[in-house]
């Protein structure tokens, strides 16, 4: 299951991915991701990934968030953090982001906090 939230105002996709996601499901994220993109196209985008209760359930879903990943940057993100639970998920998290090609602008953390700051470092983080 996933959650897609686009804020405007501050350029700021938010993603919670829980449970199992089939390729089904990841590539309906994956156009639902897409579109949003394109709304915010022309801004300075940031992405908020919650993976904390995420669990990848094929190759294919891997590789439909590579890509996602890679389409990112095209589109306008300039930052990305990810929400981890465990420092394995933070490895995975990590690998993910260097076959993409993305690891310059995406940040793995456990605390939503900190990952916010980051996310609007130059800027007061909105709530």
């Amino acid at each position: 299951m996933y959650q897609l939230k686009i804020d405007l105002i501050n350029a700021l996709i938010e993603v919670t991915l829980q449970g199992v996601v089939r390729t089904e499901e990841a590539q309906a994220y994956a156009a639902e991701y897409k579109k949003a993109l394109g709304s915010l196209y022309g801004r300075r985008i940031r992405v908020l990934v919650d993976f904390r209760g995420f669990s990848i359930a094929s190759e294919e879903a891997t590789e439909l968030l590579r890509d996602i990943a890679a389409t990112s940057t095209a589109m306008g993100v300039i930052r990305a953090a990810e929400l981890v639970q465990s420092d394995l998920a933070a490895l995975q998290a990590s690998r993910i982001a260097r076959e993409a090609g993305t690891a310059q602008f995406v940040r793995v953390f456990k605390d939503e906090g900190a990952a916010r700051g980051w996310l609007f470092g130059d800027r007061p983080t909105p709530p």
